[in-house]
């Protein structure tokens, strides 16, 4: 019997950095995100007997992405500039959550590493700035707040 295809659009989706005094949503800016992950397995070692002995397996994670700079806008807390508070917070570990679409229920939630990105572009454009934070630790996928769905579905 065939499977059937299951597939899902990114978007409408979220991305927020930040604890909840420092909470900063990057939703509108992102072009293109996605968690990446990478697996490293050490050599074996080879034994006397013949044998081997397992090479270590480490894991690591990094969310990747795009986001259209807004450098220069004023303001405070959520209005602020994004490029200018990735600059402002720079090598700060934070929690970020990561919905790629509501329409699924599922977001990913970790801690990761704020890093500063590139500011300005070329002459005429709208400058964009590629993103990799290392995520700090394995993240978890988790049950999108109801509130969220809610609010995503009013949007639709």
């Amino acid at each position: 019997m065939p499977s059937t295809v299951d597939y899902y659009t990114v978007s409408p989706g979220t991305l927020t950095i930040g604890a909840t005094t420092l909470l900063t949503d990057f939703s509108s800016q992102v072009t293109s995100c996605k968690l990446t992950p990478s697996v490293d397995n050490g050599d074996p070692i080879n034994v006397l007997s013949g044998e081997q002995v397992p090479g270590d397996r480490t894991e690591s994670f990094t969310l990747d992405g795009t986001f259209l700079q807004d450098f220069g806008k004023a303001g405070s807390g959520t209005n602020t500039s994004k490029t200018e508070w990735l600059f402002t917070h720079r090598g700060q570990t934070m929690p970020f959550v990561f919905t790629p679409t509501t329409s699924r229920g599922r977001q990913i939630t970790g801690n990761l590493v704020v890093e500063a990105v590139d500011i300005g572009g070329d002459v005429q454009t709208k400058p964009t700035s590629d993103f990799s934070f290392i995520v700090v630790g394995a993240p978890a996928l988790a049950d999108v707040a109801p509130a969220e769905l809610e609010f995503a579905s009013e949007e639709a």
